[in-house]
């Protein structure tokens, strides 16, 4: 599973609500039949019912969220999807949730290993688990790191500096 966006607030009366997409890219989202909503450890798993666009806005409408009250108590949970509903990757693209539990390499020598991720207002940030112990945060950027390979577990850190 993977999360493709996030519940935004509600809009009107009828318990519609504005999605944000992680990717940017909202077709997937117009063919969704049911989704797992996660905020800390609440999880639901609802029916897509309907959605539709208003202006830039993409609204979604859930079966039994019918009014605006239910529909608020939804705001900020993540809309979760198996990986065959996420937006399709372009190349070079990595879901982040692909990254965690991959090891960080430095010049052949394995350095720490990806715990999490961040996503701040700029950048997305990692979060590393150091061999040497402690943690500390890796901005995911071409300037520190290289290549990933997900089938090797690996992602190439370009300086080691950044984990001091």
């Amino acid at each position: 599973m993977v999360a493709i966006g996030r519940i935004r607030t509600s809009h009107g009366v009828r318990g519609e609500m504005k999605v944000l997409s992680y990717s940017g890219v909202f077709d997937h989202f117009e063919k969704l039949q049911a989704v797992e909503l996660r905020k800390g450890l609440v999880e639901k798993r609802l029916q897509v019912e309907s959605f539709r666009w208003v202006g830039e806005n993409l609204l979604l409408k859930f079966a039994g969220i019918d009014s605006p009250e239910a529909a608020k108590l939804l705001a900020d949970f993540e809309i979760w999807v198996t990986r065959d509903q996420a937006a399709p990757l372009e190349e070079g693209e990595v879901y982040l949730s692909d990254l965690v539990g991959c090891s960080l390499v430095f010049a052949g020598e394995t350095k720490g290993q990806i715990t999490g991720y961040l996503e701040g207002a700029s950048k997305i940030l990692l979060e590393v688990d150091k061999t040497s112990g402690g943690t500390c945060i890796v901005p995911f950027q071409d300037v520190y790191l290289g290549d990933i390979d997900l089938t090797g577990r690996t992602v190439e850190l370009k300086v080691d500096w950044i984990l001091e």
